[in-house]
């Protein structure tokens, strides 16, 4: 009789265990697993509260770090079939939920649900009948460049372009556009920050528009070069991180530095284009922020044409929806590794980082980054090739 004591107790410990007890890829319970077996799964413990009831709680990936608390995870039965109702409660070690939940039955198509905040945790519910996906941003993975790299390389006149590799061996591959002829560079960057999703869109609708442009406009073709980077940290996404790359660096504070393969890799890439008479005029760095800003230079800064953003940004506005709010905010971060910051002292052009909200509408992004490609397009190309030069000023002229 001790013994059957003993063996109940010891039964009853390990299913505490087990049904606490997360790894790399699931957290099992009686009923129901949570996995994070696919690129951009996130999740770092997992609770049960009551029978239907559970905590999933998400950690950084090292810190200090800039909180923008990812999660992405699989809600999967164990016996598929009667639909279940589920209560998540979804908490950000040492910060603030920033992500509205959404759900999708795929991982194609998602949409947003319904939740509540108490204690910085967000609480929704799910049905799940065999499987679900939940996630902070609808998922854009390396698989999902890839395949848009080669839709735009072989429907247009961009080519496909290897830039290197990760610190992880990922591939980090991009679009080139270039004629003999065409000395003026433009430089295209995204995904820095993993989870900054937004911005992931708006730079595939701007660069699709560009891409037509290309096609279509014999001035813009024949004038100016193009090089895109759109994934430049395919290891974050993976890895499901809340904001660096895997040797815990943000990318965005890099530049100069070049303490990381990424940033590396650019500037490589950079130096090999931009010989002789070639020459970066303009760049453009898509992220994702909690609204619509666009952060610019100064114009009294070292850089030229100085009005080009102003004027652009204005044509934005103009031809945009009302609905999207233009904001600029000129300002520097000298010393910080800010993409931006690096293009302006190093090449003299205007670099803008592009940020669009969190939660603006979809469709809005896509209309977005259509009209402001359309717009620089005609604001470069209303722009001489001289006035990209930058002059300083008492300069010496020979």
């Amino acid at each position: 009789m001790k013994k059957i004591k003993n063996n109940t107790l010891l039964f009853s410990i390990l299913l505490l265990v087990v049904s606490n007890y997360s790894f790399a890829n699931t957290c099992e319970f009686k009923a129901v697993s949570f996995l994070t077996d696919f690129e951009g799964g996130k999740l770092s413990s997992c609770e049960q509260l009551t029978e239907n009831h559970f905590l999933l709680t998400t950690d950084a990936e090292d810190w200090p770090i800039n909180r923008s608390p990812w999660y992405a995870f699989k809600v999967k039965l164990k016996k598929p079939g009667k639909p279940q109702k589920l209560k998540l409660t979804v908490a950000a070690v040492d910060a603030r939920s920033r992500y509205i939940p959404k759900i999708s039955d795929d991982g194609d198509k998602w949409r947003e649900t319904s939740f509540t905040v108490q204690d910085a945790k967000l609480n929704f519910d799910i049905e799940v009948s065999d499987q679900v996906y939940v996630a902070a941003q609808e998922i854009i993975d390396n698989a999902d460049y890839q395949t848009w790299i080669e839709k735009i390389s072989a429907s247009s006149s961009f080519g496909q372009v290897s830039i290197g590799e990760s610190s992880q061996g990922r591939k980090i591959d991009g679009l080139i556009y270039q004629q003999p002829n065409n000395k003026e560079w433009i430089l295209i960057i995204g995904r820095q920050h993993p989870p900054e999703v937004t911005g992931a869109m708006a730079l595939l609708s701007f660069v699709e528009e560009i891409a037509g442009q290309v096609s279509n406009n014999a001035n813009f073709a024949s004038r100016f070069n193009i090089l895109v980077i759109p994934n430049l940290n395919p290891d974050g996404v993976a890895e499901g991180n809340w904001r660096h790359n895997v040797n815990g660096i943000d990318l965005n504070r890099d530049w100069g530095k070049f303490t990381q393969k990424e940033t590396q890799i650019v500037q490589q890439k950079l130096e090999q284009l931009l010989t002789e008479d070639q020459r970066l005029v303009f760049a453009l760095d898509f992220h994702s922020t909690q609204q619509d800003i666009f952060y610019t230079m100064p114009t009294d800064y070292h850089i030229a044409p100085q009005e080009l953003v102003n004027n652009w940004l204005a044509k934005v506005k103009e031809h945009s929806l009302s609905s999207f709010v233009v904001r600029p905010k000129p300002g520097t971060s000298p010393g910080r590794g800010v993409f931006k910051q690096y293009i302006a002292d190093t090449y003299h052009v205007q670099a803008v980082t592009f940020e669009i909200g969190d939660n603006t509408q979809r469709d809005l992004i896509e209309h977005v980054g259509v009209v402001s490609a359309h717009t620089l397009v005609d604001i470069l190309l209303k722009t001489p090739s001289q006035a990209f030069i930058y002059t300083a000023p008492n300069a010496e002229t020979k």
